[in-house]
């Protein structure tokens, strides 16, 4: 329980106590009075050390909490408090009255002089207690009100004086700041806490800075980094390194690579609200996480090996997209390629490269979800020679420039950060790209095709994705329709994919007639294509006969997507992947047609493509 100490230069009434005891009989917060001796010393000692805030006025408080440093809630003055002395004044016959207090009880910057008939009120701050004398000897008066000092300078005086004490309406406001203020250093220590969590899981060194250039919060890699962390929290003095001073002190969001005790980091500052962040990377650790992703990346080569030929279909409306991507073949416009999970998006884009004038130049590809920021940053502008230790002798070219003269095709458009989409956007828009820890722009020429499975309309709406980046993007648009809305389409796929299935794992099976896939077109497939080649190779691998017949195919789908009255989701970490799985085996169940699921759960046709797709 959290203990609020109340230590007032006045007489604090019985009925004032009860008060404030009944203001926070509700609360989980202890008060503790503590009498106000002449001596402010004296006063100090008798502060608990269990305190976590004062509440005290003038300059008593002031002292207190100089001196603790505990946050302080002043009580203040009101008008009803100055009105009731200055009334008890003017009753007893008082000519001339003075007001007289420590500046920070009044908000006036000025004395000023207040006219009640035929009597006079001077109101007057001071600052410094030795200020006293002289505004007690130049502002004569009959009576004198004001605080504990004031109110003892004038008696020693001989001029008659009162203490001006806070009412009920001054400390219960009081207590409703006090109160407030712990509500909100309690949210503040959750929030702090809650982001040292975050930090103290990071595999980088992580050090958060405040408006100030003080050091809040960091983790035990940064203390490796910069021993003085423990010693210190003033920036400029844990970090002694000219370039990234000035990255905080402008907050200017930057990646530089600087070299820090004999080895050589990555360093991105990233500004906030309150301030800025910096973590660290060693280049080492860098290169190790690079070289194991470049490897899958480039293992799939730099040359597309699907064309237009390879895209199987029937259905109409797909053979009409097919015929708008050629025309965009044609184009050098940027294509973005809506469609789910499955729906062949790489497909369409190695086709539309092979069907344009770049086929015999590099087509790359990258999946923009798989990679952090910092990583797809390096991936696709590459570094400079000499940028760190072991950087290949002429630095080592970035995707965009293995590119060149070709095309580049971004899968999973929508997982690039904001942030990222900035620098994108100057790429495509000038043509030209710096690596890391480069001083001049490499030009390229890039023709970008990106897909994504997410109608990027919506997440536009939302903040998540910026709007002059999709249009720089989205010049030609191609949507790729699901499978399920491609019925036709089923059984031409099925049957292509059990002889490759067949081929694969070496296993010749007959097929009894033509219909034996035909149940399989009743079936919604979310994951599209891949989804179906799945399903078809743990057929051909686990069917126990040789001769494929239709009520083994609807046997064995029903025991793969076997319907039940009830819904059941896995338990996961992830919210989004408990509700997509939800959705899909809603309308995995639903017995109608899409537009009769959408009106029966009041959803879009768009929002059911995203909650089954994201």
């Amino acid at each position: 329980m959290e203990e609020i100490v109340i230590s007032a230069p006045f007489q604090v009434t019985d009925e004032q106590i009860e008060m404030i005891e009944n203001q926070l009989s509700e609360r989980p917060y202890r008060v503790t009075f503590i009498r106000a001796e002449n001596d402010w010393k004296d006063t100090l000692a008798h502060i608990p050390p269990t305190a976590n805030l004062i509440v005290s006025r003038g300059g008593l408080g002031a002292f207190l909490h100089e001196q603790t440093e505990l946050p302080y809630v002043q009580i203040p003055i009101t008008p009803y408090d100055l009105l009731r002395e200055v009334a008890v004044a003017t009753q007893e016959g008082t000519q001339a009255i003075v007001v007289l207090l420590y500046a920070s009880l009044i908000e006036q910057t000025e004395a000023y002089t207040l006219s009640l008939n035929d009597r006079a009120v001077h109101v007057l701050r001071y600052h410094h207690e030795d200020e006293l004398e002289r505004m007690i000897r130049e502002h004569r008066s009959d009576v004198l009100i004001g605080d504990r000092r004031a109110v003892t300078a004038a008696k020693q005086k001989g001029i008659r004086a009162t203490l001006l004490r806070s009412g009920h309406e001054a400390l219960e406001q009081a207590m409703d700041q006090a109160v407030r203020t712990l509500e909100i250093q309690h949210r503040e220590r959750a929030k702090r806490k809650e982001l040292e969590l975050i930090i103290g899981s990071m595999t980088q060194a992580v050090i958060v800075i405040d408006e100030l250039e003080h050091v809040k919060t960091y983790n035990e890699h940064a203390v490796s980094l910069f021993p003085s962390l423990k010693k210190s929290n003033v920036y400029r003095e844990v970090v002694r390194h000219e370039a990234l001073q000035k990255q905080v002190e402008t907050m200017e969001e930057e990646r530089k690579v600087v070299t820090v005790g004999g080895q050589q980091l990555i360093v991105t500052t990233v500004s906030t609200m309150s301030g800025a962040i910096q973590w660290f990377e060693a280049i080492q650790d860098v290169q190790q996480l690079e070289l194991k992703i470049r490897k899958e990346l480039y293992d799939k080569g730099l040359v597309a090996k699907h064309t237009f030929a390879d895209v199987l279909t029937v259905d109409a409306e797909l053979q009409q997209t097919i015929e708008e991507a050629k025309l965009y073949a044609r184009s050098e416009g940027t294509v973005l390629i809506y469609g789910e999970t499955g729906t062949g998006k790489e497909l369409f884009a190695q086709s539309i490269h092979n069907a344009s004038k770049r086929q015999h130049q590099p087509f790359v590809s990258v999946n923009c979800g798989a990679l952090n920021e910092a990583l797809l940053e390096s991936e696709l502008f590459g570094y400079e020679e000499g940028a760190f230790t072991g950087a290949r002798k002429g630095g080592r070219s970035g995707l965009l420039e293995l590119a060149h003269e070709g095309t580049l095709f971004l899968d999973e458009i929508n997982e690039m950060s904001r942030s990222f989409q900035t620098k994108m956007l100057r790429v495509l828009q000038e043509q030209e790209v710096r690596r890391v820890g480069g001083e001049r722009n490499i030009p390229i020429n890039v023709r970008l095709i990106c897909a994504t499975n997410v109608p990027i309309a919506e997440m536009i709406e939302e903040g998540e994705f910026k709007a002059d980046f999709y249009y720089r993007i989205a010049t030609l648009p191609l949507n790729i329709s699901p499978l399920r809305d491609r019925k036709e389409d089923i059984a031409v796929l099925a049957e292509h994919f059990f002889h490759i299935e067949m081929r694969r794992e070496n296993r010749p099976i007959t097929l009894a007639d033509s219909s034996v896939l035909e149940p399989l077109i009743a079936y919604p497939w979310y994951g599209n294509s891949r989804e179906l080649q799945n399903w078809i190779r743990r057929l051909v691998i686990t069917y126990p006969e040789q001769t494929l017949t239709r009520a083994g195919v609807e046997a064995f789908l029903e025991r793969s997507t076997e319907r039940t009255e009830e819904v059941t989701v896995r338990v996961s970490e992830s919210y989004k992947q408990m509700e997509k799985e939800l959705w899909q085996k809603l309308y995995a169940q639903f017995r109608g047609t899409k537009e009769e699921f959408c009106k029966t759960y009041g959803i879009s046709s768009t929002t059911l493509w995203r909650r089954v797709s994201e």
